[in-house]
């Protein structure tokens, strides 16, 4: 073997090996990391306010009704919200499931007993896309017989609407004046045999603070992504994580460098040949 096809043949085997040793990391880190599975929360305290709706408290406390409303021991009432504070569940750090329950009735009369109204024990139960529902155990009656019992059943009474109200601090989740709108189920509870509310109606708004033994995640609080412009959507599509670029270009030079060095190979040999044929052909000519 001569020294040149030594050499090239050394340049041949540095060439593949140090392809390959390139290649074997950016293929590793191009696998995708595996999903994280999302956290769960448990509430250690919370204090939900929230003034059920301000224009049935002043039909309730006005001349036509001529009622009142108490609350439980364990709530109170600061115009113009009642206010929970007892306060247990847990939920998912991206606010996607899970609940907050509360302790606490209003227990709402009118029209001299013969109208009742009990909205007690509320919760507010998470299901992303930054939607959430209170729900309530309620019981009405209007019926003739002062005192009569209100039965009470836990409805999903209102939808509530979380966009931009919202925010979030490590185990700190806080809701300021959420929207909030009755279910056709919550219209049916509310009205008893007296009221004339429906599906869509505007409650007054919902406001809770929040304490949990996690770190709320950021998509729980974060505004919707603005949509890509068409123009600029299209270069992108090179960078995506999928499509292992880097071996792909590595792998491109290596057979490159491959085929340089076949060819020098070649054109080596192919000037050896003709060498030896004109050796011999001066070794001849002396005997002629």
């Amino acid at each position: 073997m001569t020294k040149r096809t030594a050499a090239i043949r050394g340049l041949l085997t540095a060439a593949i090996v140090g392809a390959a040793a390139l290649a074997a990391p950016a293929a590793a880190t191009a696998a995708p990391a595996p999903a994280e599975e999302a956290g769960t929360c448990t509430v250690q305290t919370a204090q939900m306010s929230w003034g059920v709706k301000e224009s049935f408290r002043s039909y309730i406390s006005g001349s036509i009704a001529n009622g009142d409303w108490t609350v439980s021991d364990d709530m109170r009432y600061e115009t113009p919200n009642f206010i929970w504070s007892e306060a247990e569940g847990s939920f998912s750090d991206t606010l996607d499931e899970g609940r907050i329950e509360f302790t606490g009735a209003v227990h709402f009369t009118g029209h001299d007993g013969a109208m009742q109204l009990d909205i007690a024990d509320p919760a507010i139960e998470f299901a992303g896309d930054d939607t959430a529902y209170l729900l309530l155990t309620m019981g009405a009656t209007d019926t003739a017989n002062a005192g009569g019992a209100a039965t009470a059943t836990e409805v999903r009474a209102a939808k509530i609407d979380l966009a931009g109200a919202v925010s979030a601090q490590g185990g700190d989740l806080e809701i300021v004046s959420a929207s909030a709108r009755l279910t056709a189920e919550g219209a049916d509870a509310f009205n008893g045999e007296y009221g004339s509310y429906v599906s869509g109606d505007e409650l007054d708004p919902v406001s809770l603070t929040a304490t949990a033994d996690c770190l709320l995640a950021e998509s729980a609080v974060e505004a919707p992504a603005e949509p890509v412009p068409a123009e600029t959507a299209e270069p992108q599509q090179a960078a995506e994580p999928g499509v292992p670029w880097v071996p792909i270009v590595i792998a491109g030079v290596a057979v490159l460098v491959i085929g340089v060095t076949v060819g020098m190979l070649i054109a080596g040999r192919g000037k050896k040949q003709p060498a030896a044929e004109s050796g011999s052909d001066d070794a001849s000519s002396p005997e002629v």
